[in-house]
């Protein structure tokens, strides 16, 4: 094989001969890139014997067995399985081969020829020794999978695994020639026990011993670091502290003003949040903070605040909200208060068209709007500001970094003020932003009250509706929540649709359904019905989650609370306990309960903490859970699975010590080391980089 070959150069070079005609496959599974093929990990290691002759004691073994076929029995039927018996030494066996194509069976599996076979050894029904759609082997590949350990590698069509091992081989040999040079500093290797880039994947892919889970083994540990490196590289590459942005410095009279005609107090903990943030944006650098709070903590009064200060001192604010509810939520609430304060806040979503969207625009654009909400239509291109200074960005897990981007690059380095209510363990955070700073809101307003919270079985519906009449005979109104919109043959859950009938029977007109498939004027007709109106009991699915506040809606019932994760849980219960009457939470789950939904149910009934509900979360689920979504909440990673409870020690670690380094290249500019790294994980390019979080 050529020295000039390189781990960039493409898979053609390492995907050769036979497998050669599979190639198309191979680059879907595997990448474009040699080194690609090196970051394919196995899911697991196994331990694989070589047999001459089967026998009953590997049973359940994954076994390689050379076998002289008898016959083939190919069935009449077109959808049969096809059953080839043969001698292992003196021994019968069959091969069972399912969604088998008959001509290629017997092409395959020709009477008086010796094959080899390679997968699990089982026994048929009537006591033969039997293999299972096992992969046939080519004479040379046989021989060189004797009794050892190998990889088991996840595969796409037209890929086997013995493809895989010799991609991997081929692979191996470039790198060995062409090795980068050692990027992580001695001591790190010295107290990891790290080996070179090289021989961990060397071990990684010619395994010499059981790895009991992808982070035990000290290979898969290093090259964990790396990617983990090469992220927090890029993280702050993106955010680099060097940039200068807009110092935002006055006389807080327009903060002043607001505290005035607030009827409430700031908690000793916003006021905390409200000085880290005011330190941040009179440091002449882009702020990129993270603002945590449980949800009903009043992160919304901080964000106003924020607001007024970045607004006196000439500069726009844009506000983005993931559902088209939060945000007109958040222009009702914020524009409230800018009223007052003579500041003129617009709205806009995909539904604003025509004439009024053109005025929007035009006022955004020279300034006279100061603030502006949205919905993902702020982030169009056609939406301009004059001199946008801060973006909050509200929920901020729900949108892609592009379309954050994209919103922050309509300013000049605007500082960057992202809420969440969903409380996320350090780990997470480290992860998806690398050296962004956290504020953390840790008390609730003053004089609300812990949320009662009940498990509930579903046999005893008839006291929750008894007891949600009394509610409403109080004057208060209640959410009733179901995991599905209609009902489903697949799953045997309560639907929104069928529980708006039965509640309606009860209490007549004054239940409402709000659910995804709606059309948006529609949906927020009927919040505003349930807000303002005569609807006392609003049957939804989870669009209610984020955002919604009815401050007297003083029950909430969760309906098959079994089937949703605790960090969704927790949010849903936080859309109730918005004054200082008494609120409760209903949770109502169906037999059968697995072990882990009696710990969530439990877990809720017994903490009100998001913090230590989001830890549990984050151990009964694993870390993508955490943040609710596909998007974020599964973040990937090619090296390691984020989401294996037992990788989440090692991973802590790891994490802590790659965003110190990260930290330390970045502030030396001695990045020019590092580009390999960089490249290799596939982030080419350190020159365009635009500011982020």
């Amino acid at each position: 094989m050529s020295e000039e070959l390189t781990i960039f150069d493409d898979i053609e070079f390492c995907v050769v001969g036979y497998f050669k005609r599979y190639i198309q496959s191979f680059r879907k599974l595997l990448g474009n890139r040699v080194v690609d093929v090196l970051l394919h990990m196995p899911s697991r290691v196994v331990e694989k014997v070589y047999l001459d002759s089967l026998s009953r004691e590997y049973i359940g073994k994954i076994v390689t067995a050379k076998i002289k076929v008898d016959c083939v029995d190919a069935g009449a039927r077109r959808t049969s399985s096809v059953v080839v018996y043969g001698r292992s030494g003196a021994v019968p066996v069959e091969i069972r081969l399912f969604n088998y194509k008959k001509y290629y069976a017997r092409r395959a599996y020709r009477p008086n020829e010796e094959v080899f076979v390679s997968g699990k050894l089982g026994e048929s029904m009537s006591g033969m020794l039997q293999f299972i759609n096992p992969e046939k082997l080519k004479d040379e590949d046989a021989a060189e999978l004797k009794t050892g350990f190998y990889n088991i590698y996840p595969l796409t069509a037209g890929v086997t695994q013995t493809g895989v091992y010799s991609a991997t081989n081929n692979a191996l040999k470039i790198l060995s020639v062409a090795s980068p040079t050692e990027w992580i500093p001695g001591e790190l290797i010295e107290k990891n026990e790290f080996p070179s880039f090289y021989e961990a994947l060397r071990k990684i892919h010619q395994p010499k011993e059981f790895v009991k889970f992808q982070l035990s083994a000290v290979s898969r540990r290093r090259i964990c670091f790396d990617e983990l490196l090469a992220e927090q590289l890029a993280l702050r590459l993106a955010n680099r502290k060097t940039k200068e942005g807009n110092v935002v410095k006055n006389e807080k009279t327009l903060v002043k003003k607001l505290l005035n005609i607030l009827s409430f107090s700031l908690t000793d903990s916003q006021r905390k949040v409200i000085e880290e943030i005011f330190a941040d944006l009179k440091s002449g650098k882009p702020m990129a903070r993270l603002l945590q709070g449980d949800v009903g903590s009043g992160k919304t009064i901080v964000a106003i605040i924020t607001a007024l200060y970045v607004i006196e001192s000439g500069y726009q604010c844009a506000i983005l909200a993931p559902t088209e509810i939060l945000a007109r939520q958040h222009y009702a609430v914020i524009g409230k208060y800018l009223e007052e304060l003579g500041i003129q806040i617009e709205l806009l979503t995909s539904n604003d068209k025509g004439k009024r969207r053109k005025e929007i625009l035009n006022n955004v654009e020279n300034a006279t709007v100061k603030v502006l909400v949205g919905t993902h239509a702020i982030i169009m291109e056609k939406v301009n500001f004059q001199n946008l200074g801060l973006v909050i960005v509200d929920e901020q897990h729900r949108f892609g970094v592009s379309q954050r981007l994209r919103l922050i690059n309509k300013g000049n380095f605007p500082h960057v003020l992202s809420m969440t209510a969903t409380p996320i363990p350090r780990t997470i955070v480290m992860s998806l932003y690398g050296d962004i700073s956290v504020s953390t809101i840790s008390e609730k307003p003053i004089g609300r009250k812990d949320i009662i919270t009940k498990a509930i079985p579903l046999m005893k519906i008839s006291s929750v509706v008894d007891f949600v009449k009394r509610i409403i005979e109080n004057g208060q109104k209640a959410y009733w929540v179901c995991p599905l919109i209609e009902e489903s043959e697949k799953l045997q859950y309560a639907c929104v649709i069928n529980r708006f009938d039965y509640l309606k029977n009860y209490f007549g007109d004054g239940v409402a359904m709000l659910h995804g498939k709606m059309k948006s004027a529609e949906k927020q007709d009927v919040f505003e019905r349930f807000k303002t109106g005569d609807c006392h009991i609003l049957v939804s699915t989870t669009v209610v989650e984020v955002g919604v506040d009815v401050s007297n809606a003083s029950a909430i019932i969760i309906e098959n609370a079994e089937k949703f994760g605790l960090a969704q849980l927790h949010q849903l219960r936080g859309r109730v306990g918005r004054s200082d009457v008494q609120s409760y939470c209903i949770l109502l789950y169906d037999h059968g309960l697995t072990e882990i939904a009696k710990k969530r149910l439990n877990i809720m009934r017994e903490s009100a903490d998001g913090f230590f509900i989001a830890e549990q979360d984050l151990l009964l689920r694993g870390g993508g859970e955490v943040l609710g979504t596909k998007q974020s909440g599964r973040k990937t990673y090619k090296t390691f699975d984020m989401n294996e409870p037992n990788n989440q020690p090692y991973l802590l670690t790891l994490l802590k010590q790659a965003s110190e380094l990260a930290t330390k290249i970045v502030d030396s500019d001695d990045i020019k080391k590092y580009e390999t790294l960089l490249k290799i994980f596939s982030i080419d390019s350190v020159k365009d980089f635009k500011q982020s979080f």
